[in-house]
């Protein structure tokens, strides 16, 4: 398991992190884990995503991937199987998003940090989508009624790369 000491310095490495040597980052992801480059670009580019928040959730995927490298079991790089396997696991939660109410919604997060294999990261992405203090009037954070889509999509990224590691 992730420790919340190794998300942290990751997430504060990551936001020091100069524009050129972010692209090489993306370029390295190109070549380390493309199928999760793909959904990443994908994702970030789809309604109901403004360019904002398809940047933002963009950037949370990279952070993800820097955050999952740094497992003590070797990250493999995650096949387009792994990621359908993924999606078809969260479809229950996005029909929950659906239905449910925030307060649903809340609830089931909490009870999924409890029992999920890295809770840190998970927790990471909550974090960065739900904090409204951290962002600028100009700059808000992703609109709440996307947060759950983002989640989810992340979450699907994540859970790609944890069937990935090394067992």
């Amino acid at each position: 398991m992730i420790l919340a000491e190794t998300v942290t310095q990751t997430w504060q490495r990551m936001t020091a992190m100069p524009d050129d040597q972010a692209r090489q980052l993306v370029q390295q992801m190109s070549v380390e884990q493309p199928v999760i480059l793909a959904f990443l670009l994908a994702m970030s580019d789809q309604p109901p995503f403004d360019e904002h928040e398809g940047q933002l959730s963009f950037y949370v995927g990279l952070v993800i991937w820097q955050i999952m490298k740094q497992s003590p079991k070797r990250l493999r790089k995650v096949a387009q199987t792994q990621l359908k396997q993924a999606e078809q696991a969260n479809e229950e939660f996005l029909d929950l998003l659906a239905t449910d109410t925030e307060g649903d919604f809340f609830s089931a997060t909490k009870k999924m940090l409890e029992t999920y294999p890295e809770p840190e990261v998970l927790g990471y992405i909550l974090e960065v989508l739900l904090d409204e203090a951290d962002y600028a009037s100009d700059d808000p954070p992703i609109r709440e009624e996307n947060r759950g889509q983002a989640f989810l999509h992340l979450k699907i990224i994540l859970d790609a790369f944890i069937s990935s590691i090394d067992r």
